[in-house]
């Protein structure tokens, strides 16, 4: 049984994602990447330099001066680019996930951004799935270890970046460990997934923000 042909009780349909997954399998993915590789790839590494430049300029700026709004900025913009620089890695670590894995996963158009690929749920097996699912994983788990063993953490601003990506680690982490979980117990990869709840956001963004924050307490 392929994934598009997995079955999913109402019930489940109702309180999760099921139902938007379905539709987007219905739609069909491109046969071939939309963009090149080389471009996108270009594309987010000027993305990531940017970020992490800025944060770099804020960090800078809060140790020269010692001003209180300084550091303020430095521990913000921490935090903002730990997060959005993991979530980037992340969706790399699914790409090459899913083509490592001999699945079907073609570049979306260059304009798009985010999702960076479609995963053709109807023809791909389980292997693509589970080493999608696990490339993510091992790319949102990797950023933030390489920030700590990387950087000092003996200032707010290298503190909060560090924390940041690891907040968005265990956001994703409390989204996709179920569904993997689900997997390998031979779970088609679209039912694995109906088990994101439709409110995930809402529901485990306070424990990644706490998780955050914790960790930059500590560090």
């Amino acid at each position: 049984m392929s994934a598009s042909e997995a079955p999913i009780p109402e019930t489940e349909g109702r309180e999760s994602i099921a139902d938007d997954l379905s539709k987007a399998v219905g739609r069909g993915v491109a046969a071939e990447d939309e963009a090149s590789l080389l471009l996108v790839a270009l594309r987010d590494v000027a993305i990531l330099s940017g970020l992490l430049s800025l944060f770099a300029a804020a960090e800078a700026w809060a140790t020269v001066s010692g001003l209180a709004f300084a550091s303020l900025l430095a521990t913000i913009d921490g935090f903002l680019v730990g997060a959005l620089t993991t979530a980037l890695a992340h969706e790399w670590g699914h790409f090459a996930g899913a083509r490592l894995g001999g699945g079907h996963a073609p570049l979306k158009p260059l304009s798009g951004f985010l999702p960076l690929f479609d995963f053709d749920y109807r023809n791909n097996d389980r292997k693509a799935f589970e080493w999608m699912s696990f490339g993510g994983n091992i790319a949102h788990v990797a950023v933030p270890l390489v920030y700590f063993l990387a950087l000092p953490t003996n200032g707010p601003g290298t503190a909060a970046l560090v924390a940041g990506a690891a907040g968005f680690a265990v956001f994703s982490s409390l989204v996709e460990w179920p569904v993997i979980a689900r997997s390998r117990e031979g779970k088609p990869g679209l039912e694995a997934l109906g088990t994101i709840p439709r409110d995930f956001v809402q529901r485990y963004t306070p424990w990644a923000v706490g998780a955050a924050f914790l960790l930059f307490l500590v560090l």
